[in-house]
């Protein structure tokens, strides 16, 4: 722990010290992981001095707040930061303050009461750069060049500087950094100012942000190369490619990818790109694949840049699906960022979510709702043992750590694409405006996700979305049915434990809807159906369907070819997952499958022979032989490893 500073002793009145009394105890033990909500930051203004062949840095933190009562202790999150002295202004008077360390905590201790009302905490201080670490500010080099980095996410701007460290308090900053005048150095927004200093130094003052939190504040330092991409969006902001020194030319595919991805953002949304400029740097090292601070994405650099002999269309295709994860962050994440981390998917899952549907825009119709439907369908086999909930309490940095988990990730994005299906396309579009409308530059919680959806859709999905975010696992809904007058009923049964699942009915001849499922059992009354029917319109219900043999008979030899590729997808996937739990039959599968293989889908016929492979290794040794048959004659293929359905890492890539 640092030394205090040095202070002359000071006389308190009896007045005074009974004051002092009501607001003490409470207040001098350090928080155990959330900041008391005593204070709360207004403006941060950072002045930075920053040599990248240095181990530390040398900052100064002016921290705005506003106090919600009196205080006589100001709590903030600091980490590694040796403190050399506080001032704190509170109206007319200031006062050096006393400071305490413990754990990620800085106490700044008042020799007397001040607020409620504003005030101004001033931190001097140094930081370090680590050559080893890859959180926080670090640097890094190549050849005889230095580098640094921040890399903040979820917790660890409190390394680069003391702050409020939380998601949920979002206030403009001012950033400051003297560096070397041979140095480029570049922040969240453009730079109004460069100013010679002694010693070959330079101060680059940057423009004011729009209110964020600190954990996408980022800043980098280095003998960079920087490219001009032009200008994209409706506001025309300029687009710069930033790369190590000597690497420019392997940013020509990055170059010429922003514009076509921002303006279809943009469209969704109905929103223009809210920041004022946007650089793509690309980072020797970093914890994730990329991150999304606004106006500053970084990329780990060897998802950014490529050789141009080494570019082939499905490095660019890479590139392109990460750098729309990232771009779509800059609305959900950074124009609205989730109030608390227990909801982050309000993030990650949405940037995945419409990653898939904005990268869905370059293939043609008949590919469209393949990608998340496949993910989808992994995820479901990942998810059926139930290993965590996507929305968890985080209350420790060990809780933290594993915040950005897959199942954040892609069963937050399954999630709303099984709502966008069920309220319709168009409403949930105008849903997703107001949210983001209502919200703008500030915190969201999943249930103003819900009371937007309501208010444009007039669905009530609350029950059913946090029903699928709260729980692990996966739903496995048996259908049966018959035809009867005036129609056909469909028995829905779940077992004792059941879920409000929407499901959506793709019935020949009908258009397709959905009707919420939410006990054990129920009754769905189909007037006038016709010949078949299939329980997972769409393909993206998370759930499984698993259909009795009246059932599913007609759909295979009838309703098998009218369905749409997600919805085959969805189907063979099931058969996949039910075959490999027991639920469905082995015979039944194996008369299903010969359909399945022949269909023009990859993915469909990649489930199709993962199950009858997975079959040839439970098959009993007696019967071994003629199965190998059966595969040869009717699949075509001959046993193997079974083979897997696509990886949910694949589709995710590098990002976290």
């Amino acid at each position: 722990m640092p030394a205090p500073h040095a202070q002359r002793p000071i006389l308190w009145s009896a007045a005074a010290l009974c004051c002092v009394a009501l607001v003490l105890p409470a207040q001098q033990t350090a928080p155990d992981f959330r900041l008391p909500r005593t204070a709360r930051p207004t403006r941060y203004a950072l002045d930075l001095t920053i040599l990248p062949d240095q181990p530390t840095f040398h900052g100064t933190a002016v921290i705005d707040v506003d106090l919600s009562g009196p205080t006589r202790v100001v709590w903030l999150n600091a980490r590694d930061l040796t403190v050399q002295q506080i001032e704190v202004k509170a109206g007319s008077r200031a006062q050096t303050a006393r400071w305490r360390t413990p754990g990620e905590f800085l106490a700044v201790d008042l020799s007397a009461p001040i607020g409620p009302g504003p005030a101004q905490i001033s931190i001097e201080y140094t930081g370090k750069l680590s050559d080893t670490a890859n959180v926080g500010a670090y640097r890094k080099r190549a050849g005889a060049d230095w580098y640094v980095y921040t890399s903040f996410t979820p917790i660890d701007a409190r390394r680069a500087f003391p702050c409020f460290d939380e998601p949920g308090y979002k206030t403009p900053w001012n950033v400051v950094i003297h560096a070397k005048r041979d140095q480029v150095a570049v922040a969240n927004a453009p730079s109004v100012s460069v100013r010679d200093e002694p010693n070959d130094m330079k101060r680059v003052e940057f423009a004011p942000t729009q209110p964020l939190p600190s954990e996408v504040i980022a800043f980098a330092v280095g003998p960079f190369d920087v490219v001009d991409a032009g200008v994209a969006g409706q506001k025309h902001i300029p687009v710069r490619i930033i790369t190590p020194r000597g690497r420019a030319a392997e940013a020509t595919a990055a170059r010429t990818a922003t514009g076509d991805i921002l303006a279809r953002l943009e469209h969704y949304t109905g929103i223009p790109y809210p920041w004022d400029k946007l650089d793509h740097i690309a980072v020797l090292d970093m914890p994730f694949g990329a991150t999304e601070n606004p106006g500053l994405i970084t990329y780990r650099a060897d998802l950014l840049l490529t050789a141009p002999d080494q570019d082939t269309q499905e490095r660019q295709e890479a590139m392109r699906s990460t750098m729309t994860h990232e771009m779509a962050h800059q609305w959900f994440g950074n124009l609205v960022t989730q109030a608390w981390w227990n909801d982050v998917w309000l993030s990650e899952g949405f940037a995945t979510w419409l990653e898939a549907k904005i990268s869905d825009l370059e293939l043609p119709p008949f590919e469209r709702g393949l990608k998340i439907t496949d993910t989808r369908n992994s995820m479901m086999t990942r998810d059926s043992a139930g290993a965590r909930p996507v929305r968890v309490e985080i209350h420790s940095r060990q809780e933290a750590d594993p915040v950005y988990d897959i199942v954040v990730y892609i069963k937050g994005a399954s999630i709303l694409e099984m709502l966008e299906d069920w309220v319709g396309p168009e409403a949930f579009q105008r849903a997703l405006h107001r949210y983001l409308i209502d919200h703008s530059f500030g915190n969201a919680t999943s249930n103003d996700l819900a009371t937007a959806i309501k208010q444009e859709s007039g669905v009530d999905v609350g029950p059913v979305m946090f029903a699928f975010l709260d729980r692990p696992g996966v739903p496995v809904l048996r259908f049966s049915g018959g035809a009867g007058q005036g129609g056909t009923t469909l028995t829905v049964d779940q077992g004792s434990n059941p879920w409000p699942v929407p499901v959506c009915l793709h019935v020949d001849g009908a258009p397709r809807h959905c009707e919420v499922v939410t006990g054990s059992h129920a009754e769905l009354h189909l007037s006038g159906a016709g010949t078949w029917v299939w329980t997972n319109a769409y393909g993206s219900g998370y759930y499984r369907s698993l259909l009795s043999t009246n059932l599913l008979q007609p759909l295979i030899n009838s309703g098998y070819r009218q369905l749409e590729e997600p919805e085959r997808l969805a189907m063979a996937a099931d058969v996949e997952g039910l075959t490999g739990t027991g639920d469905l039959p082995a015979a039944v599968t194996m008369a299903m499958l010969p359909r399945m293989v022949r269909d023009n889908e990859a993915r469909v016929v990649a489930h199709a022979s993962a199950t009858a492979l997975g079959l040839a290794a439970v098959t009993p040794a007696t019967a071994h032989d003629a199965y190998v048959e059966w595969l040869r004659r009717r699949m075509g293929i001959t046993p193997a490893p079974a083979a897997q359905a696509a990886s949910v890492d694949a589709f995710l890539g590098e990002k976290r």
